[in-house]
């Protein structure tokens, strides 16, 4: 599937901010602090899960009703 060069952007934003909680993550894990570890990579994944899920909903919505409006 190729991305377009709004969704690059979208992504690359989303991961502008997911990366920095994962790695905080990984580094409370490193440190023996597992649970506080585990939130911060699930937050991180969470972020982009959210993001993408977000995306296709609001692009299938808009695709869907586009296609409504059609005369033929």
């Amino acid at each position: 599937m190729a991305l377009g060069i709004v969704r690059s952007l979208q992504l690359t934003a989303t991961l502008v901010v997911a990366v920095p909680v994962a790695l905080v993550g990984v580094f409370n894990v490193l440190d023996g602090r597992l649970l506080l570890g585990g939130f911060f990579a699930a937050l991180a994944v969470g972020l982009v899960v959210v993001s993408e899920y977000v995306y296709a909903r609001l692009t299938d919505r808009t695709v869907g009703r586009l296609r409504r409006l059609r005369p033929w």
